[in-house]
């Protein structure tokens, strides 16, 4: 992975998302320094901008290919370390890119739902984050972030200054028999996407600004 690059962007991104969006978070301090999966829900092109943030060591994101083969922008994901993946499937490359990285004690940064949503409302998570965290043997880091659809939905063209608040949750473990177990596979997504909503909402509770404030943003 190129450290080097993913470090510049990330220097160069920070300070303008933490003036522009008033970002801030909370949680992300008990991260480990472990191997584990960081799983978000999406609302924006730019959550991996906003989870990133937060975390000190570099983390591979999953991308679906719709967007990873972009001529403009693949050469980027690639040194990046972005790991693509077809869109409602996993394909057997992406599944040991996946493991080696995981083993090799990196984190991985996922978005259960698959896509960004269209009206901001949390969509059923795709299975696929278990399957993967049971083989590899770690944990689900749930990370809830609210203010980005906001922020810049789906169809925006550019970003709105909009406060952006993330809130990480506590490691989720994921038992090696979820590898099979198709039972065992759709309770402890539930269960996984239960805390992506409970962390979001934790995180809009933590925007304090005043109610007229609130509303002067949405206009």
């Amino acid at each position: 992975m190129a450290d080097g690059l993913y470090r510049a962007i990330k220097t160069v991104l920070t300070p303008l998302a933490d003036v522009y969006f008033e970002l801030r978070a909370s949680g992300h301090e008990l991260l480990s320094s472990g191997p584990f999966i960081l799983a978000a829900n999406h609302a924006s092109l730019l959550d991996w901008v906003f989870v990133a943030r937060f975390v000190t060591r570099p983390v591979r994101f999953v991308l679906t290919r719709e967007f990873f083969d972009q001529r403009a922008l693949s050469w980027a994901y690639r040194r990046l370390g972005v790991i693509p993946i077809r869109d409602g499937a996993i394909e057997l490359s992406a599944v040991r890119q996946l493991l080696t990285t995981l083993r090799r004690g990196e984190i991985v940064g996922v978005f259960p739902e698959g896509r960004i949503t269209r009206d901001g409302a949390l969509a059923p998570g795709e299975p696929g984050v278990i399957t993967i965290a049971a083989r590899a043997g770690v944990a689900i880091v749930p990370v809830g972030v609210h203010g980005a659809f906001e922020a810049f939905p789906r169809d925006a063209w550019f970003p709105r200054p909009r406060p952006i608040r993330v809130h990480f949750g506590t490691g989720l473990p994921i038992p090696r028999s979820a590898a099979t177990d198709r039972d065992e596979q759709r309770h402890l997504l539930a269960t996984l996407m239960r805390e992506i909503a409970a962390l979001r909402a934790t995180a809009a509770a933590g925007d304090q600004r005043p109610a007229h404030r609130r509303a002067e943003d949405r206009e």
